[in-house]
């Protein structure tokens, strides 16, 4: 479990191969995730950033298996 270091409240992020990236907060209810930039503006948010998200990890882990872990991975959240 992650939590926010503004806010006690607890939230829970986790990753199913068939579901993607999901996030629930203390009581089990649904939560989205967001870019921020450094001046706290949100420049992204909702399903199209954990897909990203997701997407950038599994081709991360698949660069890992094909012995190119050194790659990077990037992905842009869709608009």
């Amino acid at each position: 479990m992650a939590t926010t270091e503004q806010s006690s409240q607890q939230l829970t992020i986790s990753a199913v191969v068939f579901e993607g990236v999901s996030v629930t907060d203390a009581m089990g209810r649904p939560a989205s995730l967001a870019v921020i930039d450094q001046a706290g503006v949100v420049v992204a948010k909702g399903p199209a950033v954990a897909q990203a998200v997701w997407d950038a990890s599994v081709e991360a882990y698949r660069n890992h298996l094909q012995g190119h872990g050194h790659l990077r991975a990037l992905r842009n959240p869709a608009e």
